[in-house]
């Protein structure tokens, strides 16, 4: 075994929210861990993420939840529509839920770790154990080590740890997903619930942020060949479903927020 270079009592791999929120929860007692990042900053990719009473609860608990409550307004009620049969469902009574932009998420749980927990660029090339003391030891591009008392991953679906551990390979969703944010710089007049509409194997919805902020998806099937759909292929194919007679807020949502990308 090469000569390991530092020392860590608990080493978190991947500094996304399952990392940020598990280094967050041994902070508060008093446990210190190092967060192992391979991007150069905190990554904030994805759109928005809805959080129920459950997630709450445990943002409570990590004392960071009265930050996130001032950004984003509460969700009352859940409402599916079935386009095909005429048949809608509305779910009142769902508990405290709020639809909370992922790079708020991530960035109020970083912010409440000391300063130094996250480590940016740093990825993992292997993990083997020491033989002297079984403890695992982190090899990094940049000819780097770290050994670790603890390891803990949460670097996703592509992980190094679960390959270390040798649990079961990834599998591909049959789903493609759109999601994106459409803002209203003079506000929007949805009501506060959260709306999914469907059709055969295609869904849309959307959910309001704030008063100005409403996230919105689109569901489509999978194809077996594995194709990259683009943008305007999505728009579309809306239109080749026939979805657009029952669902013109998320063809708005589209064109508002791909002519706000467009700058």
């Amino acid at each position: 075994m090469d000569s390991v270079e530092e020392t860590r009592d608990i080493v978190i791999v991947g500094g996304g929210i399952c990392g940020l929120a598990t280094a967050l929860a041994l902070h508060r007692k008093g446990l210190r861990s190092t967060i192992l990042e391979k991007s150069e900053t905190l990554r904030d990719t994805g759109a928005a993420i809805a959080i129920r009473a459950n997630g709450w609860r445990a943002l409570d608990q990590l004392g960071v939840a009265s930050e996130l409550r001032q950004r984003a307004n509460p969700i009352h009620r859940m409402r599916d529509v079935w386009i095909d049969v005429g048949k809608q469902q509305e779910i009142p009574e769902i508990g405290e839920c709020r639809c909370v932009k992922r790079n708020d998420l991530i960035e109020v749980l970083a912010d409440a770790l000391p300063p130094r927990t996250v480590r940016f660029g740093s990825q993992i090339v292997s993990v083997k154990v020491d033989k002297e003391n079984s403890f695992p030891t982190l090899q990094l591009y940049g000819d780097k080590s770290i050994q670790a008392k603890v390891l803990i991953g949460c670097d996703g679906s592509r992980s190094t740890v679960a390959d270390f551990l040798g649990l079961k390979s990834t599998k591909m969703f049959a789903i493609l997903s759109v999601r994106g944010l459409t803002s209203y710089p003079n506000g929007h007049a949805f009501d506060c619930e959260s709306t999914r509409m469907r059709r055969e194997k295609i869904s849309v919805g959307r959910a309001p942020i704030t008063d100005k902020l409403v996230y919105w998806f689109v569901a489509l099937p999978w194809t077996p060949s594995g194709e990259i759909f683009h943008f305007s292929f999505k728009v579309k194919d809306l239109y080749k479903h026939n979805l657009t007679n029952s669902s013109e807020f998320v063809i708005a949502f589209i064109i508002s927020t791909y002519k706000q990308m467009k700058g």
